[in-house]
Formats: structure tokens, C-alpha cells, sequence
């Protein structure tokens, strides 16, 4: 994995990250007591240029990933490996980009419904909503997630260039660690947004680590 896949990567978290935090970063406590769809919990006051903004950050941060993507898969030592991890990878794209849409929209129907038509309306049409796209998000997510971790396998079968222990740091771990650990803490706005910015993060963690290995062993 070249640095300048690297940097387009960093690039590319940073500007998902910053959709993330913009969608995340809200009180997850419920609404008067309703149940309702624990994805828009939170939302009722929620300035709705947030996810119009997040829309076109999603829009760029996908492009500056995509060469991040294809050298991810690119670090393998059997060329046969590296063309269907990249493939794998590239693929995998238009998960985040969907994903990213759909949390978006939804999030935006909700807070300008409560705004403008009322609460029980809101929550109706978001709820209808969600049980719509959850399936399909489900099955992206998934699919999003794969190359992940025939990725983490090949590292860890010793079939790339990197040191099997720098899979500490690879993008996997980090998601389970950060999505699932926050969900045993009290939930505040803080840790709702880190829960919505785990995959970005990860990927962070993930680059950096793999940079100070290059640099450190003059692999530019």
C-alpha cells in the first residue's frame, strides 16, 4: 500500500468523519417517553442542514477513499490476492456511500416533520421509513464489511508485506471496539456520535498505523 493511497484515505475519513459527527452528535435519550426506532432517537430538535451538509461530505470523503480501497487490497504478495481484495474493496464502496445516503435522509425526514407537522406524523413516517431501508442497509453494511475481514484473514495468514501483529490496529478490530463498546456505556451525544463515527475512525487508525510502518521501513 503506497502513502499516497494512504493520504487519499486519510483524506477521505476526515471528511466522512466530519458527516458522522454532524449526524451523531445529538442526545440519544427517547422523545416524551415514546418508543420509537432507536436510529433517530434524539432528533427532534436537530438542525436539519446537518445531514445536508453530511450528504455532500459523504459525496467526496467516497471518492478520496476509492484509491485508499484499491491499495488496501494491494498489499498482498500474490497478485491474484491483491486483484480480488482490491475488487473486494472498490466494491464495497457502494455501501459506505448508500449507508451514509440513507442515514442521512432519514434523519432529515424525521427532525422536519416534528418541526413542521408534529410528533406522532414524525414518528409514524420515520418509523415506516426505517422498516423499509433497515433490511437493505442491513445487507450492505454486510457486504460493506466482507472484504474486511478476508482482509484481516490474509494479514493474518502472513500473505501481506505488513507484520501480523499491526492487525491490532486494522480497521475490524477498531469498528467492534468502538461500535460495541460504547453501547455499554450511559449514552450521551458524545458517545452516540463516536458509535456513528467508528467506521471512519477505524479507518483512521487503521491508515496511520500502516504510514508509520512504510515510512519506518522506507516503503513509500
Amino acid at each position: 500500500m503506497k502513502n499516497r493511497h494512504i493520504y487519499f484515505g486519510i483524506l477521505g475519513a476526515i471528511l466522512l468523519g466530519i458527516g458522522d459527527w454532524l449526524l451523531g452528535y445529538v442526545d440519544p435519550a427517547p422523545i416524551n417517553g415514546v418508543e420509537w426506532n432507536a436510529l433517530l432517537a434524539g432528533y427532534k430538535d436537530y438542525d436539519v442542514f446537518r445531514p445536508v451538509a453530511a450528504m455532500p461530505l459523504g459525496f467526496f470523503g467516497v471518492l478520496s477513499y476509492a484509491p485508499c480501497m484499491w491499495g488496501m487490497g494491494q498489499i498482498f504478495n500474490d497478485k491474484k490476492i491483491c486483484r480480488v481484495q482490491s475488487i473486494l474493496m472498490i466494491a464495497g464502496m457502494g455501501g459506505w456511500a448508500l449507508l451514509h445516503y440513507l442515514y442521512s435522509a432519514a434523519i432529515f425526514v424525521f427532525a422536519w416533520m416534528y418541526q413542521n407537522i408534529g410528533l406522532d406524523e414524525a414518528i409514524r413516517t420515520s418509523n415506516a421509513l426505517y422498516g423499509a431501508i433497515m433490511p437493505g442497509m442491513s445487507l450492505w453494511l454486510i457486504f460493506m464489511l466482507v472484504p474486511f475481514v478476508f482482509h484481516f484473514i490474509d494479514i493474518a495468514k502472513g500473505r501481506s508485506y505488513l507484520p501480523k501483529k499491526i492487525l491490532f490496529f486494522h480497521t475490524l478490530v477498531w469498528w467492534v471496539l468502538i461500535y460495541f463498546g460504547v453501547l455499554v456505556l450511559p449514552q450521551t451525544a458524545f458517545l452516540n456520535g463516536l458509535r456513528t463515527f467508528a467506521m471512519n475512525g477505524s479507518m483512521m487508525i487503521w491508515l496511520i498505523a500502516v504510514l508509520i510502518y512504510n515510512i519506518k521501513n522506507k516503503y513509500l
